[in-house]
């Protein structure tokens, strides 16, 4: 079976979206799917119009460089027509069995157009709904004119497309309200590649030296600094948590739009010397990191993004053999079985947080047992082979029907 992938973007960007690409392609190929990948015009970071990445052969869509793909509103329906011509090309060449394309829509809606040209069957992968994306990042308000826009558009590329796939139940229900048959609805959730994340049981003696972080207990966060990421919750944290145990120390590794917001929230409360802020690492060097950790903190704010969609940082915590302490939200509540895989905290509340992190590292038998819990539910649960295997069963049913 051969199944051609419609990405936004992809490897050598960094990023979540980017990284989960690479997993789905690598573990579908594992179970025997070859697979062909190409990446939307809003990807440019490219040399060639055929790069490989990894081991992976992607091909590249040029940008649309007419002036009137540039137009407010009216440049989407040129840039669905671009992505549409340059889909079709790779279609022709390959002749996949199936056309999964991924989020954003307007990917969907290029990628329909040509499989119902050429009678091939298309799933559409949903990781976030791009009007609350766009709430998000200040791009719209919610319940605005441009949001029902949104989403009345989203939902022309749910109802069109073959099969949805959705990362989490947030999303699966959220759909579902929307009119679209539950048995239309499948779900490949978030999940961790256990061979590049091997945890490390000591703690690296290098970098335990390096920060001065010997003899601290260190709670820490790694990951990307936006604002629903809630770490200005944690900072605030660190006040009261200090009065109780002068030995905790933050580490923040990552970097985002929230990283300067952070540093003048740390100096106005004085705590320079009890958090180290270390700039994104590579994916070799992450279990470094990881391994100094004696409690990972993931205190998301509580916004219909959040409450939808679950995160991947908190399962590779604990697939790195570390416990987890996550904001009360339904992202996170799909992940951690509260007391026993991790623990939960009313979100958006620093003094709850400050006492959960001193009642878990004063309680090294609960951490053990939650760390043992983590580690269980990510291996049997959360692999990226049990991920690509719900794809491939969609696709069996997908080319029977039509076949």
């Amino acid at each position: 079976m051969k199944v051609l992938h419609v990405f936004d973007y992809s490897l050598p960007n960094i990023s979540g979206y980017s990284l989960r690409s690479d997993a789905i392609l690598r573990h579908q190929r594992k179970l025997g799917v070859e697979t062909v990948q190409m990446t939307s015009q809003r990807y440019q970071q490219f040399k060639q119009l055929k790069e490989t990445v990894r081991g992976v052969e992607y091909v590249r869509t040029p940008a649309d460089t007419r002036w009137f793909a540039k137009l407010p509103l009216l440049g989407y329906f040129f840039y669905i027509k671009h992505l549409a011509k340059h889909i079709e090309q790779l279609v022709i060449v390959e002749r996949p069995d199936v056309i999964q394309c991924h989020s954003p829509m307007l990917n969907a809606l290029a990628a329909v157009q040509v499989a119902r040209k050429y009678n091939i069957p298309i799933a559409y992968e949903v990781r976030a709904l791009w009007e609350d994306a766009a709430v998000d990042t200040g791009k719209v308000k919610a319940n605005s004119v441009m949001y029902r826009l949104i989403k009345s558009v989203e939902q022309k590329a749910f109802e069109t497309v073959d099969v949805v796939s959705c990362i989490c139940e947030g999303l699966k229900i959220d759909i579902q309200s929307r009119g679209i048959a539950s048995n239309k609805i499948f779900i490949t959730p978030n999940a961790v590649d256990l061979s590049n994340f091997q945890p490390l049981y000591e703690k690296d003696a290098e970098l335990l030296q390096r920060y001065q972080l010997q003899d601290k207990k260190v709670i820490a966060f790694i990951g990307s600094f936006f604002k629903y990421e809630g770490l200005s919750y944690l900072v605030d944290a660190m006040v009261p948590l200090l009065r109780k145990r002068k030995d905790v120390h933050l580490l923040l590794v990552g970097g985002g739009n929230e990283r300067a917001n952070l540093l003048e929230q740390i100096v106005k409360l004085r705590l320079a010397e009890h958090v180290t802020f270390v700039d994104r690492v590579s994916a070799d060097q992450v279990a470094r990191y990881y391994s100094l950790a004696d409690v990972m903190i993931y205190p998301r704010e509580s916004i219909r993004l959040t409450e939808l969609v679950t995160p991947l940082k908190p399962l590779e915590a604990m697939a790195q053999n570390k416990p987890v302490i996550a904001s009360d939200i339904g992202g996170h509540r799909e992940l951690i079985d509260d007391g026993k895989t991790g623990f939960l905290v009313p979100a958006q509340n620093a003094r709850a947080l400050a006492a959960k992190i001193v009642e878990v590292l004063d309680n090294p038998e609960a951490l053990e047992t939650v760390k043992a819990n983590g580690l269980e539910y990510v291996t049997k649960q959360r692999t990226w082979d049990v991920t690509a295997a719900q794809y491939v069963d969609a696709y069996r049913k997908l080319v029977g029907v039509n076949e």
